[in-house]
């Protein structure tokens, strides 16, 4: 009886969860093998936050809502399913509805791969005829790219993804103009980044301090203005163009839960005309 008057001043069915959860979850740790908690997990939360208000266009999941992350916490901002945030949400938007971009006998490239949207890539690749190839610096995904020197011949790439790394550079500009030799003419880049800082320019960290101060992250280096970043890209070669969420009816922003995110579209100047 102890038990369920703790439980009962703990706020109800809500108090009641914050008990049971932890409980269940280390019973389910002993009894699920390793190799299967994954997909439990992916299942478990399906369950959980299922519902109608909300839509991860990345794992095709009907939610209930999305959930907070970061540091500040952000309200509705990562997928309880796939664990994907805004700025992958609408990539795949942008690639779902542009499937002339996954084009028979071509190369995508995928820098630091995201688990769920990398597979969906892959398979959007695959299923046109397309090689696909991720990596990053970590060696996540099928090999380790640096990408200040990639390896691969110039002008090979028909198809790249790249999200928020740039910012994650000490010199980003080198990452450009490495991204740009290696893309091929009639080829795009998508170069995801937070840009959205609303000083006068770029809010650049010159030391460790200054990131975890500013960022709450040792690996981020800067929040772009919009226009610095469009400035960075145009003077590595790149002509820049902008897909918005904004762009979105407000219904469908609260549905996919967009944020203020917008994606860089980069190509070569050949297509400037």
């Amino acid at each position: 009886m102890p038990a369920m008057v703790a439980v009962g001043n703990m706020g109800g069915i809500e108090g009641q969860s914050r008990v049971i959860l932890p409980t269940m979850k280390a019973v389910l740790k002993r009894v699920i093998p390793l190799r299967l908690r994954p997909a439990f997990r992916r299942f478990w939360n399906r369950t959980r936050y299922a519902g109608f208000a909300r839509y991860c266009p990345v794992c095709s999941s009907h939610l209930l809502r999305f959930v907070p992350h970061g540091v500040p916490e952000e309200a509705e901002a990562v997928c309880p399913v796939c664990r994907c945030k805004a700025p992958h949400r609408l990539a795949c938007l942008y690639f779902k509805s542009n499937p002339q971009l996954f084009r028979p006998g071509g190369l995508m490239l995928h820098i630091a791969p995201e688990p769920e949207l990398g597979r969906r890539l892959r398979e959007w690749a695959e299923s046109n005829g397309m090689a696909y190839r991720c990596g990053c610096i970590t060696a996540t995904g099928d090999r380790y790219f640096d990408i200040q020197s990639l390896p691969f011949a110039t002008g090979s790439i028909d198809l790249i993804y790249c999200c928020h790394v740039l910012n994650c550079m000490q010199e980003d500009r080198a990452g450009m103009r490495e991204l740009l030799r290696v893309l091929r003419a009639q080829g795009t880049a998508l170069l995801q980044v937070p840009a959205f800082h609303t000083g006068k320019t770029t809010l650049e960290t010159y030391s460790l301090e200054d990131r975890l101060r500013t960022f709450y992250d040792e690996g981020i280096y800067r929040c772009y203005t919009d226009a610095d970043y469009v400035h960075r890209l145009s003077a590595a070669g790149f002509c820049v163009r902008h897909f918005r969420a904004e762009g979105f009816a407000p219904a469908e922003i609260r549905r996919y839960s967009l944020k203020r995110e917008v994606l860089h579209i980069c190509t070569k100047p050949c297509l400037s005309a």
